[in-house]
């Protein structure tokens, strides 16, 4: 089978594997769709260090069931996974942060993912809950996002909490996202979802256009003109920011340039290894900013997640713009890592 492999940082291989053999209770996922993932362009970039090359990447999978040696699992169902193969009985599994767990495993990042055409899931992988059965009717386009939508429901859980009017703190409900790739794009329509006033900042004029498709009440490009008339038109800024793009010295600036005082600041994207948030503590102390971090996803989420496409509640049409087969998965990174479009996915060849 073709398979996409990341060798090194800076070196992605196209290589012809073996099939996954499988062990009692594995199962065999035949690839439909998997989307190129930000943080597998930092990692080939060499800003992330949370993966073990040599290693087929891709974690953002949509397929189904071609072989089965577990007695729960058939063939032919529609699958995606969680990525995160966790031991499943310490205290951070047992409280849905399996994230945390000292044991983890990624799909893509520590063994073969989903670029390529099958995948294997180990048995302990379906014995833990990670492997997701979607209904037939979801098409491969919409369920390649279920797991960074899954992201996206945990940092908005946690930056606004349960409230539909967001945090408490908020009394005019005002947000802004920083970066309008798939992951800002989804965290718009969530946003819209709750009633807030809801602002993109972004570079790149297609995508500011696509914010605006999906909901955003304005999109504004990053120059100081742009960030003043959006202070001026919140009155001294949004209650919330939540940055979806790679977190450098400009994104931060840019944050706290549109959050108001007492405002909240999430830095859900990722940051290049090293970068520093470096803080005026006595400025910062007057100035109230509640500043968080979200990563990744819980098992609620997910299951929030697939909920929401069951329902077609969120717009994905405008978000998956590029598909190229595995054999031009060079290709396919480089479309990606340009930012043309929106979101680049993969193929069988």
């Amino acid at each position: 089978m073709k398979t996409i492999v990341f060798e090194k940082i800076g070196q992605l291989r196209i290589e012809d594997k073996p099939i996954p053999m499988l062990d009692a209770g594995d199962v065999l996922i035949q690839m439909e769709l998997c989307g190129i993932c930000a943080s597998d362009l930092a990692a080939l970039r060499g800003d992330v260090s949370d993966y073990a090359p040599p290693v087929v990447m891709g974690h953002e999978l949509a397929g189904f069931i071609v072989e089965s040696r577990h007695p729960d699992v058939k063939i032919g169902e529609k699958v995606t996974v969680n990525p995160m193969l966790s031991c499943g009985v310490c205290l951070d599994c047992k409280n849905d942060r399996d994230k945390y767990c000292n044991t983890i495993e990624g799909i893509g990042h520590d063994i073969d993912g989903g670029y390529a055409e099958y995948i294997r899931m180990p048995k302990h992988g379906v014995d833990t809950g990670k492997l997701i059965r979607v209904p037939e009717t979801i098409p491969a386009e919409v369920l390649l996002f279920l797991e960074p939508l899954g992201c996206c429901l945990n940092a908005m859980q946690e930056t606004l909490g349960d409230s539909p009017c967001g945090r408490e703190d908020a009394p005019t409900g005002t947000v802004a996202i920083l970066g309008a790739g798939p992951v800002g794009l989804m965290l718009t329509q969530l946003a819209k979802r709750r009633g807030l006033a809801t602002y993109m900042l972004e570079p790149l004029v297609h995508r500011r256009t696509v914010a605006e498709e999906v909901g955003a009440d304005a999109a504004f490009d990053v120059s100081d003109d742009a960030v003043a008339h959006l202070r001026d038109i919140t009155h001294g800024g949004v209650d919330t920011v939540i940055s979806a793009t790679t977190n450098n010295a400009a994104a931060i600036a840019l944050a706290f340039d549109v959050v108001r005082r007492g405002g909240c600041i999430n830095f859900f994207g990722l940051a290049p290894e090293g970068e520093e948030l470096r803080i005026n503590l006595e400025q910062f102390h007057y100035d109230g900013h509640k500043l968080m971090a979200s990563w990744a996803f819980s098992r609620a989420s997910l299951a929030a997640s697939r909920q929401l496409l069951i329902e077609k509640a969120l717009d994905f049409a405008p978000l998956l713009t590029a598909r190229f087969p595995i054999e031009r998965g060079l290709e396919a990174f480089e479309n990606a890592a340009a930012h043309r479009g929106v979101k680049t996915a993969l193929h069988r060849c």
